[in-house]
């Protein structure tokens, strides 16, 4: 963890796959990061663990004002948490559906929310990065998934152009299929075929994705707002 005048990058579902390798990414790049979880697995090396259920608005609002008090005011945002079931579009029952919905997309929306009215009374700038999904913009064999990583993408271009007059950038990722724990579950037959369709012919690292995310964060890509940026491997 990098000196307390560094820029603080929060990074929800930070104990998975791609998480650990966003908050190793943005703590090369000069961030002082905290990893949040439900799971309070992670690596203690690449960040402080927090644990919340971010699925969970008052708990996302106990977190945002712990992390102010102890940390300071968080400048980045990456809203990584996320639940994938691989459960067939019949199989699904209303609760399920909105364990989805809340997890995929919900907490996105109260996690910026927070972040926002934080960084607006502060008058200070910042920058929101969601992880989505390719199956948000072709869909998917999990239905309820693939709708909420499209609802991801349509809060991404509806916040962006909301937070500009605030100078708050907010942007995606859109993985393709990648090494994670997630995508083992997808079925094995599944997995061959769209691998098979990979114009690169493989999956991507989440370390990929990572580099995406935090060029995202930097103020490299300053005129960058409102945007999704493919991380797939050409497969559409």
């Amino acid at each position: 963890m990098t000196d307390g005048s560094a820029p603080l990058a929060v990074v929800t579902g930070a104990a998975g796959g791609i998480g650990r390798a966003v908050t190793a990414a943005l703590t090369a790049s000069g961030h002082r990061v905290l990893g949040v979880d439900v799971d309070p697995a992670g690596d203690p090396e690449a960040y402080a663990s927090l644990v919340a259920d971010v699925a969970v608005p008052e708990q996302v609002e106990q977190l945002f004002a712990g992390i102010r008090e102890r940390y300071g005011l968080p400048t980045v945002l990456v809203n990584n948490a996320g639940i994938y079931h691989a459960r067939a579009f019949l199989d699904y029952d209303p609760k399920t559906y909105a364990q989805v919905f809340d997890v995929n997309v919900g907490a996105a929306f109260f996690c910026t929310q927070a972040f926002a009215r934080a960084l607006i009374s502060a008058g200070r700038p910042g920058t929101v990065v969601n992880v989505a999904s390719i199956s948000g913009q072709s869909g998917s064999p999990d239905a309820a998934y693939g709708a909420s990583k499209g609802a991801c993408i349509a809060l991404t271009h509806s916040l962006g152009r909301a937070l500009a007059e605030h100078r708050i950038r907010v942007n995606a990722v859109a993985p393709g299929l990648v090494d994670t724990p997630m995508a083992a579950r997808i079925p094995a037959r599944r997995r061959d075929d769209y691998r098979a369709r990979i114009p690169v012919g493989r999956f991507g690292t989440p370390a990929e994705v990572a580099a995406a995310v935090a060029w995202l964060a930097d103020p490299a890509s300053s005129y960058v707002t409102a945007t999704v940026v493919d991380v797939n491997g050409g497969l559409h």
